[in-house]
């Protein structure tokens, strides 16, 4: 095989875990996926999986305080590291929408649990769209051949997440709305909405706060990388 990562050549190595699930084909050779860091649950916050050593980390406390009563849970499959950040510059910002395909096999098993739930991808606008020529989070999900449904829209621009700071992203206003029919989609239902990374948080609580309009039974998030 040709790694997406590396793009050179590699023997297809079989590890432990492919004699636990049916063998799927790779995209990346050991090498390079050895250097993304895959989460462990035991050393992370529970509401927003960022290394803590509390159950709650104190992100976490103050979205409590700004909203009360929410019951926000959020899972991720690896820490945003130095491998990550190179990955999303070139998928995400490069746009080789050939690297969709390198993690659709931890992203599919471990979304396994949520084959009855309502998947809901975070949009992004329709300017952005016509720039990169597709949403990187669909992409994820596609590549992954799980089933989702388009029930957000963002109706407008604003700069990326990634050019501000960590105080100008907690301040950003809602940009997300129900699309038309989709109150219908989501009444009464279980939604995981999926993002590509957890950064503030932010743009999942936005999405999160969209959702909950429409009356789920019950909303967690999922991200890539955290």
């Amino acid at each position: 095989m040709v790694c997406l990562l590396c793009n050179k050549f590699q023997e297809d190595v079989l590890t432990i875990a492919d004699f636990w699930w049916r063998y799927e084909r790779k995209y990346s050779c050991l090498h390079c996926f050895s250097a993304f860091e895959k989460i462990e649950k035991k050393k992370v916050c529970l509401s927003c999986f960022k290394y803590c050593s509390h159950e709650i980390c104190q992100d976490c406390r103050r979205w409590q305080k700004l909203y009360p009563g929410y019951k926000f849970r959020n899972e991720s499959l690896y820490f945003y590291n130095e491998a990550m950040e190179e990955f999303m510059q070139k998928y995400k910002f490069q746009g080789d929408y050939r690297l969709r395909l390198v993690f659709a096999r931890e992203i599919r098993r471990y979304l396994k649990k949520y084959k009855k739930w309502l998947v809901v991808p975070i949009p992004i606008s329709r300017k952005r769209m016509l720039l990169r020529g597709f949403n990187q989070v669909e992409g994820l999900l596609e590549a992954s051949n799980i089933s989702f449904f388009q029930v957000l829209k963002k109706p407008y621009d604003r700069e990326y997440q990634s050019h501000k700071t960590r105080g100008e992203r907690l301040q950003e206003l809602q940009s997300f709305e129900l699309m038309e029919g989709g109150k219908e989609k989501i009444f009464q239902r279980k939604v995981l909405l999926v993002d590509d990374i957890y950064t503030t948080g932010r743009t999942l609580f936005h999405g999160f706060d969209a959702i909950r309009e429409a009356q789920p039974s019950e909303v967690r998030t999922f991200t890539l990388a955290r």
